[in-house]
């Protein structure tokens, strides 16, 4: 049986897109004033580590990047069974695009290489861009196993069946190793009140560019976000009258096809 496996998990404080409104005038949705909870699909990663430490022994740490705000995130991560957390944190730069949450994962990753798993979501909720497993792998030139639907451990090695349309894929890479996991994956538990009160209480390290031998500026945004809003969609409120029910619906099936709904 393989011994004490070091997991990673990295989670996200992101847009609660439930709850987001938008302003009824403009159709803007103002993010900057929307909810924010964990990325869904970061539950089901950091069950899974915990599955497998509970399996196997070892550790689970959760890491996320962003203001101290996101620190709730990792509350939630440590609720479901990490061990310890860390937030990774630029007061210069508090919010980041892909490509720098990924390059500051990386510069922890390569300060700190003692993993042997590090666990990703396919996607966040919000955004969903499903690259930052897979960026972070590349800049750590480590194995990257995404869309993960079953997980296994095998000998200092990680086993990942991804299921497609008609057929099954199942990869192999020996640790350390990048994988990322959909909500098929597992079901999250519940965290029960005495684990949501001793989460409340452990210390979560905060590390900034400076403790990980970077300079910020590398992390800096080269996306900007102009506006976020609910598109109108017109519609053509196109009537089909009459009283011969088959006229009718023939009428229907050439609307259909004129629109290319239909071959």
């Amino acid at each position: 049986m393989p011994g004490p496996i070091r997991s990673w998990v990295a989670v996200k404080h992101g847009v609660d897109v439930v709850l987001a409104r938008a302003e009824r005038a403009t159709g803007n949705v103002a993010m900057d004033r929307a909810p924010r909870k964990t990325s869904d699909f970061d539950r089901n990663a950091v069950e899974e580590a915990v599955r497998i430490r509970e399996k196997f022994g070892g550790k689970v740490t959760a890491l996320t990047v962003g203001p101290p705000t996101a620190k709730e995130a990792l509350r939630d991560a440590l609720a479901i069974g990490a061990d310890d957390a860390v937030l990774i944190s630029d007061p210069a730069r508090p919010e980041l695009d892909g490509r720098g949450v990924a390059q500051a994962l990386a510069a922890y990753g390569r300060k700190h290489p003692e993993f042997d798993l590090w666990f990703f979501g396919e996607g966040s909720t919000d955004h969903f861009t499903g690259t930052i497993g897979p960026r972070v792998a590349a800049a750590l030139g480590a194995p990257s196993l995404s869309y993960g639907r079953r997980v296994t451990v095998d000998d200092g090695a990680v086993v990942v069946d991804r299921e497609y349309e008609r057929e099954l894929e199942r990869v192999r890479a020996a640790f350390p190793a990048i994988v990322t996991v959909g909500q098929e994956i597992n079901q999250p538990r519940v965290p029960t009140f005495m684990s949501t009160l001793k989460a409340s209480k452990k210390e979560i390290r905060a590390v900034g560019p400076a403790d990980l031998g970077v300079d910020g500026a590398e992390w800096a945004p080269t996306t900007r976000r102009e506006r976020v809003f609910v598109p109108e969609v017109a519609r053509k409120r196109q009537a089909l009258a009459g009283a011969d029910v088959a006229a009718s619906a023939h009428m229907l099936l050439e609307a259909l096809r004129a629109e290319g709904v239909l071959p």
